[in-house]
């Protein structure tokens, strides 16, 4: 007799199901009979406790006797596929039941798959798992059983497990990257259980990257009152380490855990999950490309540097696609590493490589794993982990003599040896003078969302427009691209001046760690050290660019401005013309638009400027002035 044509399902009424067809129990004491024997397990239960369970304290005088003919019914409407499962043991019955013929047994088992599949960074999966999981669950836990001392264990595990699968649940739907989907539900979660404080983590966590920071700070201060008037207690250290880095701006806060898909990653080779040909055309960087070809034949380290949205990870996607010689590929995703968290990196190259066993401390079984392998390791989103990344690739390199390692990040590594390919935003216009790589990006990506699209001598004009105002970021483009879908690119480029509302959010399936444009801009001035990041929102409103002499009279702080600036410089958020004498430095458009809504005070900036430009209304032309208005005038 196989077991499995019997199924009970106790999350809920208690229902039972031979061969897929709903058994008529008979009324509520058979159900209730039943329900204690899937508690149990499989376990023997006596005739005393389920008489106990069935009939409650005052149960019938010869309560033995009554049980057995409730048995004896059970096991007719059961019929003979599955009356043998109902079996007398001693002095007590228990019911043989399959793996997995129970509700409460594949909750179990989802939950558990649901955790390994989030714990391995494949949060859609997870979300999916666990959300069956959940799915299950009909009423209460035993719902037919009255409270009692013989039910109440098993009910309470269950409904402990109910509330950590929310939990992880919720959570994975952050690591996939919906933060406000997980912030809608958490809600209701937190008020339905107020005193579970990782649903309040959750829900701070899933605030700060949705930008609401001031929301979460008062969910922090919420969650602080509660406990302290109703517990007499403080948060536990999980919120107040969380407290700490809200307040901070920990950058670290806005990274989401790697999203895979099935097959995990690839130790042989090839391309693992997310990491293959990409499906939209390859435009404007072949002479990147080939540099960075031809400086990794040369070199053992190369690092691609540039600013937010510029297509550095695809670009190195690009090179390793055409890699069929030796070992590897490998592609190790470091956004989703805590900044300062010794270990993060190894960890994030041994699932990389294959590793599934590293042990506490990975370098060393890192490096065994590597040394007599030759290939490519792709160590991409370095910019905030980059000091713990540059002793993570000597110690590689070192004790790997054949491999070689292309970085992506903001900033160099800093490594002896080192080769630093700088790519830029691509060009308006093309040498010969025609239309540069920016403006055909932006219109093949239209013509994706637009099959057939043939642009008109206004669509042109109206492209070049858009690709000036947004500096030729690739990122930005593909983005104004989208919108192509419901304004025409005249529209667009007439409603760039709030561009981070123009521009939605990145497409599924993009490289990009981060959700939108903006967020992606906002990582990069939240690595910044504070002096910088003072600086950095004081320059805003020049337009043409400013001068080093320019900058040191509009500081905000004491702080060094050639540090800060050489800094800033560094990290791809200022560019410098070098070829200009004296140096002249400057922002990006769309930097400029994001400085100007960050800025905390944006009217002291203008009176700083305002100052400063009447003081030098005699002083050196081409000097740019703002005015009010943020526009520019000659001194």
């Amino acid at each position: 007799m196989r077991l499995s044509v019997l199924e009970c399902r106790v999350l809920g009424p208690t229902e039972v199901l031979v061969e897929g067809t709903g058994v008529d129990l008979g009324g509520p004491l058979p159900r209730r009979l039943v329900t204690a024997l899937v508690a149990a397990g499989g376990q023997p239960v006596s005739d005393e406790r389920l008489v106990e369970a069935v009939w409650g304290l005052a149960g019938p005088r010869r309560g033995a006797a009554a049980l057995h003919v409730y048995v004896s019914r059970l096991r007719r409407a059961l019929g003979e596929r599955a009356r043998e499962a109902l079996e007398r043991t001693g002095s007590g019955y228990r019911l043989r039941l399959g793996a997995e013929s129970t509700d409460s047994e594949r909750f179990s088992l989802g939950l558990d798959e649901g955790r390994r599949l989030l714990a391995q960074g494949r949060a859609e999966p997870a979300v999916r798992v666990l959300t069956e999981a959940l799915g299950l669950w009909r009423g209460e836990a035993f719902e037919d059983l009255p409270a009692s001392d013989f039910i109440e264990g098993a009910r309470s595990q269950l409904v402990e497990l109910r509330e950590v699968a929310v939990e992880e649940r919720l959570a994975a739907r952050l690591a996939a990257g919906d933060a406000p989907g997980a912030v809608s539900e958490l809600d209701p979660a937190v008020v339905a259980s107020p005193y579970r404080e990782r649903r309040w983590a959750l829900l701070i966590l899933g605030l700060y990257r949705s930008g609401r920071q001031g929301e979460a700070l008062a969910a922090l201060r919420r969650v602080r009152t509660l406990l302290t008037e109703d517990q007499g207690i403080g948060p536990g250290p999980d919120l107040r380490e969380l407290e700490q880095r809200v307040l901070s701006q920990d950058p670290g806060l806005l990274v989401t855990e790697p999203v895979r898909g099935g097959g995990g990653p690839s130790p042989a080779g090839g391309h693992p999950d997310g990491w293959g040909r990409r499906l939209s055309s390859f435009l404007g960087r072949e002479a990147e490309l080939a540099t960075v070809t031809t400086a990794l034949a040369a070199r053992r380290l190369v690092t691609i540097v540039g600013p937010a949205g510029v297509g550095k990870t695809r670009l190195a996607i690009e090179y390793v696609g055409g890699q069929t010689r030796g070992d590897g590929p490998w592609l190790a995703k470091l956004a989703d590493v805590p900044p300062g968290r010794r270990g993060g990196i190894e960890r994030a190259i041994a699932d990389a490589v294959g590793l599934a066993e590293v042990g506490d401390d990975p370098a060393p079984t890192l490096a065994r794993e590597l040394a007599d392998r030759r290939g490519v390791l792709v160590l991409d989103n370095c910019e905030h982990v980059v000091d713990l990344a540059a002793e993570t690739v000597i110690g590689l390199l070192e004790a790997c003599p054949e491999l070689r390692v292309l970085a992506t990040s903001r900033e160099p590594l800093g490594v002896d040896g080192e080769t630093v390919v700088a790519v830029q935003p691509l060009p308006l216009v093309a040498g010969d003078g025609s239309d540069g790589p920016s403006v055909e990006l932006l219109l093949d990506r239209v013509r994706t969302v637009r099959p057939g699209w043939d642009p008109s001598a206004s669509d042109l004009l109206a492209a070049r427009q858009v690709c000036a105002a947004l500096d030729g970021l690739p990122l930005a483009l593909e983005l104004a691209a989208a919108r192509a879908r419901v304004l025409g690119l005249a529209e667009i480029a007439e409603r760039l001046d709030d561009r981070f509302a123009v521009l939605g959010p990145v497409p599924k399936g993009s490289l990009s760690p981060h959700p939108t444009l903006r967020a992606a801009l906002g990582w990069s001035v939240a690595l910044l050290p504070e002096p910088d990041r003072a600086l950095l929102l004081r320059l805003w409103p020049f337009e043409g660019g400013f001068s080093l002499a320019a900058a040191e009279a509009v500081r905000p702080t004491d702080a060094p401005v050639i540090e800060s600036l050489s800094s800033l410089v560094t990290r791809s958020v200022v560019i410098a013309d070098t070829a200009a004498c004296p140096t002249r430095y400057h922002l990006l458009e769309t930097w400029r638009a994001y400085c100007r809504e960050t800025d905390p005070d944006p009217e002291e900036t203008v009176r700083v400027y305002e100052r400063w430009a009447r003081g030098r209304a005699g002083g050196r032309a081409g000097e740019n002035y703002p005015t009010r208005a943020g526009g520019r005038h000659a001194p």
